[in-house]
């Protein structure tokens, strides 16, 4: 691999890591579009490329949740039953999407571009568009509840629906579920932002670590793969951007209990729009 590759997937990585700590999100909507343009570069083939992609992105936005989650753990900022009963209700959608996506031949390059984006754009605009009655550091009574009675106060239908919706994005984009995830809790859970971000890291860590493996298993002896992947997994690239993204993390969830919580929002929701307008310019442009 080129010297200059490296160095770019690093930094790339650190970039990555920063605001998957800032917003409490996998960091699945950068490292995807990254790894989609490398492996396009580097000649793989359309019939392999969108699943090795979100394969891809998917081990990168576990080692970036996992130490994310890590964080923010120690901050305080997660709640662990909420994150463990999604990411459980997530695990059999993320099986059942990952067999039908990495078996149809409809699943490519250009659809993977269009789910992305349009994922990113509704929720973007949700995120720039709502009201907000939560302010930082002010707890909600949801939150409240949970602290005292140590557990969620929250019906299992309403976890279970946010877990299968998470759990159907997150291998069809190669992303967490951090874009569901962050605007549910914090509209439908009714928490403040930095603790529906933490506590979205946490369950992106249940969620991607399923989505690996199941990629990986799914592509196993499958042809036009890179020799370093495992199945649809890319264990090297992904590493290099993956590996620095754990200091970028570490960063961002330090500004993140230093940001008010209108600026998280609006920060969340620039986000994702930008990346939705490159993601269709790149299918338009094609």
């Amino acid at each position: 691999m080129d010297p200059a590759q490296i160095v770019l997937l690093v930094g790339l990585g650190l970039a990555a890591g920063g605001v998957a700590g800032l917003l409490g999100i996998g960091g699945g909507s950068l490292f995807g579009p990254l790894l989609l343009f490398y492996f396009s570069a580097i000649g793989v083939g359309d019939a392999a490329i969108a699943k090795l992609t979100v394969g891809s992105s998917l081990f990168c936005t576990f080692v970036v949740g996992s130490a994310s989650a890590y964080y923010r753990y120690r901050a305080g900022s997660i709640l662990p039953r909420v994150s463990w009963c999604v990411g459980a209700c997530a695990a059999v959608a993320i099986i059942a999407t990952t067999q039908l996506v990495t078996t149809q031949p409809w699943y490519d390059r250009t659809l993977f571009q269009i789910v992305l984006g349009t994922l990113l754009a509704v929720v973007g605009a949700r995120m720039a568009w709502s009201g907000s009655s939560d302010s930082v550091g002010e707890a909600s009574p949801n939150e409240n509840a949970a602290s005292a009675s140590g557990g969620p106060p929250y019906s299992w239908p309403l976890l279970a629906g946010v877990g299968t919706g998470a759990g159907i994005i997150s291998p069809a984009a190669g992303v967490g579920g951090g874009v569901v995830l962050v605007p549910a809790y914090h509209r439908l859970l009714r928490l403040p932002i930095n603790r529906a971000s933490g506590t979205s890291s946490g369950t992106i860590v249940l969620i991607s670590l399923v989505g690996v493996v199941s990629y990986a298993v799914s592509g196993w002896g499958a042809s036009g793969l890179p020799g370093a992947a495992v199945g649809y997994v890319d264990v090297v690239r992904a590493a290099l951007l993956a590996g620095p993204s754990i200091l970028g993390a570490r960063g961002g969830v330090w500004a993140a209990h230093r940001v008010p919580d209108r600026l998280l929002r609006w920060g969340f929701a620039t986000y994702a729009l930008v990346v939705a307008g490159s993601m269709f310019y790149d299918v338009w442009a094609g």
